[in-house]
């Protein structure tokens, strides 16, 4: 069995599987595969139940607390590099009853959310609702594994609010999963749609050929062992024959 399998590999299907999950790592790597696949909650669930690592979150953002730091990037050369460009903010925004989570911005929706802020604190004064609504979708991610440097950002800005060491851990215990949360995703989230279908139709088409391919080595083998056997029609796998026609008369 092994035998067939190894001769029923080409290039062909072997450069479809190794793209394909190409695509998936690139998107493991991101930290929000396969998490985008499962269905979402929106963000009313989120304020009801609070946060869970791993969930997929979906919708419109109502309330806001608030900017507390920013996402660059840049390229980086052998002697020199690109100039930072900034990709992205992060939010602080309620979760549960009285727990407080991150969410990744993307930078188109920057005044957005800080319109968003303005009337946030406003409601909290005893004003009108806030009428403003930022989009967002991601998966619930921890910030000390995902994204390095974010969760000493967001407890120094939980200090400059007034909370405690002591009442954050209480506050993530009940709300967070225990962790510091991040609700995040590519700036470009169809980009990563476009790419898991891509990585999807790779795998099954290395999938289909390499079946078929094998199926043509079992039917070979089966040929061979009844006496009669044409060369001519092997499988054009990893291993190569001469084109020879002969016949065993038992």
């Amino acid at each position: 069995m092994i035998g067939r399998l190894l001769r029923s590999l080409s290039s062909g299907p072997l450069l479809s599987l190794f793209f394909g999950c190409i695509f998936f790592g690139v998107m493991i790597k991101q930290g929000v595969f396969p998490q985008l696949l499962i269905p979402s909650h929106d963000y009313d669930y989120v304020l009801e139940n609070g946060l869970k690592e791993g969930q997929h979150i979906k919708g419109e953002l109502f309330y806001s607390l608030g900017g507390f730091a920013s996402e660059k990037s840049y390229t980086q050369y052998e002697n020199s590099r690109t100039a930072s460009k900034t990709t992205g903010y992060y939010y602080m925004i309620p979760v549960g009853e009285d727990g407080i989570a991150a969410v990744f911005v993307r930078k188109a929706d920057l005044d957005a959310m800080e319109r968003l802020t303005g009337e946030t604190y406003e409601y909290l004064k005893g004003g009108d609702i806030p009428q403003t609504e930022v989009h967002v979708e991601g998966v619930a991610l921890k910030m000390d594994k995902n994204l390095k440097g974010l969760e000493s950002a967001f407890r120094d800005e939980l200090a400059y609010l007034g909370y405690t060491e002591g009442d954050v851990d209480e506050m993530l215990s009940s709300w967070s999963d225990s962790e510091c949360l991040v609700i995040y995703g590519p700036a470009q989230m169809s980009t990563m749609y476009v790419m898991t279908a891509i990585a999807f139709v790779l795998v099954l088409i290395g999938v289909f050929f390499l079946a078929r391919n094998y199926r043509r080595e079992v039917e070979y083998d089966e040929e061979r062992e009844s006496g009669i056997s044409n060369i001519g029609n092997r499988p054009n796998g990893m291993s190569g024959t001469s084109y020879t026609t002969y016949y065993t008369n038992e």
